[in-house]
């Protein structure tokens, strides 16, 4: 919710967009190959600024005329991507491109399992979101089905979508790297004047849209998992006519992973961070998550009794919207990027026990994971949650 709502106003500045001249969505005929083309044409850089942007936003932008040398840590605590320009001028532990590379890993010793070949190779993984830019290396050759809908089908690929993809299914930067993937991209908002008002209603009848469209695909390539990236309370606009479509959709075998704590699948799951220049791989790196650490502190997060599920979110590389080969750092992840990584894990698991249902998965996640608490100072050691552990995950699937 929190990156949705961050990224809206973004959207031009990113990248301007053309289509192809291909019908729109309601008129293409609803098959499982069906992908709606978009052309980007990325956006102009933006003119270089007089100091460094106080906003923490730093892609596109030029900073080549700047001294940043004792910035150290802004730098750490801010947005960048490869087309944000350097000045020589930079801390010596601040290295852009190698921050850039750190952050795709996706942790946890996934990428020994991925030599091991449990990739989730051929599991369908189904993502509600923005307007995805559908050619980025990450995912593009598996994109089987994308479509969008209302005012996405006019706007510029979005910051969201490419992220939310990667992390969840991309090349070098997912957690399930030969997944497939099956997008519908469309609006949870509805517009009130100047204010931003969530409406799911739009969702509910996307996610029948995925229930009908996995009955029309083979076996081998059926949709196990829907990512979607958005939270809700009862008093939501929508929120019930979508519930009910997620229960169509668990009903017809796909798994549903979002931000509700009101649901007993789901609640356990939050997001985690690391040391700036440490490694998801490496347990002495790991740290609360950057948007709940202070309410961990205070006494105030619901997760305090060190019972979440952490997965890696802070300090993560994706795929960006300003062309196919583009990626960008967030410094500060949301629950937006904890959803996919969920959604990755599910799809290994249906890998390796393809019978396997989200509550055996959580179940075995819960049974394996690992619990990890910090010092914050010398007098009080806060437990925070408990690492999941994919390897010992899937051994005990299996």
């Amino acid at each position: 919710m929190k990156y949705q709502r961050r990224f809206l106003p973004l959207l031009s500045v990113l990248l301007l967009l053309t289509s192809c001249a291909l019908p729109p969505p309601e008129e293409t005929a609803a098959e499982g190959t069906e992908i709606i083309a978009r052309c980007p044409v990325a956006g102009e850089r933006e003119t270089a600024p007089q100091a460094l942007p106080s906003s923490g936003d730093l892609r596109g932008t030029d900073l080549r005329d700047l001294d940043l040398t004792d910035e150290a840590e802004r730098l750490f605590a801010a947005d960048f991507d490869t087309r944000t320009q350097w000045p020589e001028e930079l801390p010596e532990e601040f290295d852009p491109a190698q921050l850039l590379e750190w952050g795709k890993d996706p942790g946890l010793g996934l990428r020994e399992l991925h030599q091991r070949g449990i990739t989730g190779k051929g599991v369908g993984i189904a993502i509600l979101d923005q307007t995805l830019l559908t050619e980025h290396q990450e995912y593009g050759d598996r994109l089987r089905y994308y479509q969008e809908y209302h005012n996405a089908a006019q706007e510029p690929a979005s910051a969201h979508g490419p992220a939310v993809a990667s992390i969840a299914l991309g090349k070098t930067v997912g957690v399930a790297p030969e997944a497939l993937l099956y997008y519908i991209a469309d609006d949870n908002y509805r517009d009130e004047g100047s204010e931003f008002a969530v409406d799911l209603s739009y969702y509910a009848e996307d996610v029948d849209r995925f229930t009908a469209l996995n009955e029309t695909l083979p076996e081998e390539e059926k949709i196990r998992v829907l990512s979607i990236s958005i939270g809700w309370t009862e008093e939501t606009a929508g929120a019930e006519a979508l519930e009910a479509a997620i229960a169509r959709a668990r009903a017809a075998g796909i798994a549903v992973v979002c931000v509700n704590s009101r649901d007993p699948l789901l609640e356990p799951w939050m997001g985690m961070g690391r040391r700036r220049r440490g490694s998801y791989n490496n347990r002495a790196d790991f740290r609360p998550g950057v948007f709940w650490q202070e309410l961990l502190y205070s006494g105030e997060f619901r997760g305090a009794d060190g019972s979440l599920l952490l997965v890696p979110m802070d300090r993560r590389t994706a795929a960006s919207p300003a062309g196919a080969e583009e990626y960008v750092q967030f410094a500060e992840g949301g629950m937006s990027w904890a959803v996919p990584y969920v959604a990755g894990l599910y799809a290994l698991a249906c890998q390796v026990k393809p019978e396997v249902t989200f509550a055996e998965f959580l179940a075995a996640a819960q049974a394996t994971a690992n619990p990890i608490s910090i010092w914050k100072d010398e007098d009080a050691e806060y437990p925070y949650g408990r690492v999941v552990d994919p390897a010992a995950l899937l051994a005990a699937l299996e």
